[in-house]
């Protein structure tokens, strides 16, 4: 067992100082005050006074396998490792496939995900890529949503130059089918949309909602805290129906005359919408972050995602905006779990819940302990876990 002291739990409503008693994969007991001696067997003490407590980050949007590839083979990313997430607070994550479906498949996809689930955090994956009709493993993406067990939906993109021309009717069979698989299996069956600049934006999305009755919170779209651009009212108006969206996390804070805005700064206007608890965050870790010439045409460049840019978003909601830490964690933890199918058992401290818990510094918000599954992952930022081959 392992008994956190004394830490200020946000759990993420504001719970004050507690201490949470973790067996297993769970939490047995969240009480003010839990005496280590009245506990049978061998219990792990972890110091959080004067500390913060909250849940660990879920990040529902990583490219495991890596990413990239369109500035040649040599540009392709490499694959993620466990002690990125861990060292950046996130215990569970989605990953799926980009443009590269080619080099990358969803089969591969598949094994990363179970080797992330075998070495310690929670992983589940999107089959499918940027085309339609979706790469699959089984014949079809509701066939893979309803028979293999990490799926939980499929990933697509639109209004990119770099993904699938499509129409509406083939937009609506496609989620009519991941609909019924989600029914058949009890799975969130989600289409998580890959959003790219051309000016139709979310056009296709609004005409299948309005023709073909589908339902909006299918949908996911991703990359759409933009400036200058439909995508962000689109997706603010998605929100307002009901729909979920999905703000990608930046570790730096775009200038004037960038064309994105910051997550957190997204996350305000749909505050002011009042539609923030639509809003979900994740990194894109993993996924290329090219650099493009000026008509698009050529890669000049390419970073990479990384899952810092979770805590960057976070600190940026608390610090420069002023938000209560118990609302800015929503878009890391229980909106994603109701998004992800995980409400109940990720994205927060309660009984009964899996034990994923981030123990931060109050005045940095820098994260000093990681807990996933009821493993200690990381204690006073020292790994103690890391991946089979780290």
């Amino acid at each position: 067992m392992i008994l956190i002291k004394e830490g200020h739990l946000f759990a993420p409503a504001d719970r004050g100082c507690c201490d949470i008693l973790v067996g297993g994969d769970r939490i047995l007991a969240i009480q003010k005050n839990i005496n280590e001696n009245s506990l049978p067997g061998s219990v792990r003490v972890v110091d959080a006074k004067n500390r913060i407590v909250v849940p660990g980050f879920i990040d529902g949007h990583q490219h495991f396998t890596g990413g990239g590839g369109e500035g040649g083979f040599q540009s392709r990313t490499p694959e993620m490792t466990l002690s990125m997430n861990i060292l950046n607070g996130v215990t569970t994550a989605v990953g799926l496939l980009g443009t590269d479906s080619l080099t990358r498949t969803v089969e591969s996809l598949y094994a990363k995900t179970q080797a992330f689930n075998a070495e310690g955090m929670t992983a589940l994956m999107l089959t499918g890529a940027y085309w339609l009709p979706s790469p699959n493993i089984t014949g079809s993406a509701g066939r893979d949503i309803a028979y293999i067990d990490p799926v939980i939906g499929v990933k697509l993109a639109m209004a990119d130059q770099r993904g699938p021309s499509f129409d509406v009717k083939d937009l609506a069979v496609l989620a009519s089918d991941v609909r019924v698989a989600s029914l058949v299996a009890d799975k969130p069956g989600i289409i998580t949309v890959h959003v790219g600049v051309n000016p139709d934006g979310l056009d296709l999305i609004f005409e299948v909602i309005k023709h073909h009755t589908i339902r909006p919170d299918i949908f996911i779209p991703t990359h759409i805290n933009r400036k200058r651009s439909r995508v962000a009212d689109q997706a603010l108006s998605l929100a307002d129906q009901g729909g979920f969206v999905d703000a990608t996390c930046m570790t730096y804070v775009p200038k004037e005359e960038d064309d994105h805005l910051s997550a957190a700064d997204f996350a305000i206007i749909a505050e002011q919408n009042k539609v923030f608890n639509q809003v979900c965050f994740s990194s894109d870790a993993g996924g290329s972050l090219p650099k493009w010439n000026e008509d698009r045409s050529r890669i000049m460049g390419m970073g990479v995602g990384t899952p810092a840019s979770l805590l960057f978003e976070l600190k940026r909601l608390v610090k420069d905006h002023g938000m209560e830490i118990s609302k800015a964690l929503l878009p890391l933890t229980l909106t994603p779990a109701k998004v992800y199918g995980l409400s109940g058992i990720k994205g927060e401290i309660e009984k009964g819940a899996h034990a994923d818990i981030l123990i931060l510094d109050r005045k940095t918000l820098d994260i000093e302990d990681v807990v996933a599954k009821g493993q200690v992952m990381m204690n006073n930022q020292i790994l103690e876990k890391k991946g089979y081959f780290e």
